[in-house]
């Protein structure tokens, strides 16, 4: 019964999250939708195989990195879960936490542990982060041969570059020591069960902070896995590059569709910023932010403001309207399909 009731929540949370999504969103769905007349359709729906290409390599960078751990799993589910977790990502306003704790539930069901897929989406968005600064390094490059390599666009490229590197060590420098990783993460059971007490008036707390620390030390002993062996992070690595590069072309022949052809480079750094903003940003899927962001460095590097912004919204609002629907249909099937299992008590 409480697992029922559980999911019944959860099932009028996302339904809450994805109306707020398209409420805040509307103005700017309106307006790509308005814009779509005049369009290459060729163009657009190249966006499906392109967005195909992008889940395929989310599904295959989780198949490499956990074959890596020492776990096999199977193309088709992991491919499933790419779709719903962006699904998540995109509807509830988490800056992508939300997929920590979703990609622990499903992958349980294939038999792996908490640990491991709470490192499995830390090593995606660490690698993913990565393979920016090739894509930083090459949008400098062409931006030398073919445009316009401004001190705006530099700055903005060595300072993500700085940035990534930065959090990569300190990712590193937290996980490759069990202690430090525990002290790291031992705040927030603890801020959290002194407002659980308050508000639930002395009753126990929701957080187990001993579960937590053995997750912790899980952790820390898959991470040595991947350091014993780092060459075991090859493939992974080379599908993260793809992934960017299947989202990169995605914008690309978004304005091939508005009948343009812009420097590469530019859409590399605007891309970058974008997202890295994204993983901030209050709203559900980043809207506002990501726009405002991705249009403004467009702008800055000689793209005219009206084609950036309004190739932007297409990009944004036709990828969501495509692939959000299927998402919720995987992640609805994903709940139900689930064993009665007690809820986790973390």
């Amino acid at each position: 019964m409480k697992l029922r009731s559980f999911k019944l929540w959860l099932n009028i949370v996302t339904i809450i999250a994805l109306a707020v999504l398209i409420f805040v969103s509307r103005h700017q769905i309106v307006d790509a939708f308005e814009k779509l007349v005049d369009l290459n359709y060729f163009w657009l729906l190249m966006i499906i195989p392109l967005q195909i290409g992008n889940y395929t390599s989310v599904a295959k960078y989780y198949q490499t990195y956990l074959r890596g751990l020492g776990e096999d799993i199977k193309f088709s589910p992991l491919f499933k879960l790419a779709l719903e977790l962006n699904f998540v990502n995109n509807v509830f306003p988490s800056g992508g936490v939300s997929g920590f704790g979703y990609i622990g539930m499903r992958l349980k069901d294939e038999g792996i542990s908490t640990s491991k897929a709470t490192l499995t989406q830390v090593m995606r968005h660490t690698l993913t982060f990565l393979s920016f600064i090739v894509y930083m390094l090459v949008a400098l490059l062409v931006l030398s041969l073919f445009g316009n390599a401004s001190r705006f666009m530099v700055l903005v490229s060595s300072s993500i570059i700085s940035l990534i590197l930065v959090a990569t060590a300190l990712v590193v420098f937290v996980i490759s020591s069990a202690s430090r990783a525990r002290k790291f993460v031992a705040f927030l059971p603890r801020a959290i069960n002194k407002v659980a007490r308050i508000i639930l008036r002395g009753r126990l707390p929701r957080i187990n902070i001993e579960r937590i620390d053995h997750l912790v030390s899980q952790l820390h002993e898959d991470y040595l896995v991947i350091h014993r062996d780092w060459r075991l992070l090859r493939r992974p690595f080379f599908w993260t590059l793809m992934m960017n590069l299947t989202e990169l072309l995605t914008i690309n022949v978004v304005y091939f569709a508005f009948g343009q052809t812009v420097n590469f480079g530019a859409i590399i750094i605007a891309y970058a910023v974008a997202n890295i903003a994204g993983l901030v940003a209050v709203l559900p899927g980043g809207f506002g932010v990501y726009e405002g962001l991705m249009t403004a460095v467009l702008t800055g590097s000689g793209i005219p403001k009206a084609l950036a912004l309004s190739a932007t919204l297409v990009y944004r609002v036709l990828n969501m309207s495509i692939f959000l629907p299927v998402g919720f249909v995987l992640y609805q099937i994903g709940l139900r399909g689930r064993k009665n299992e007690p809820r986790p008590n973390l």
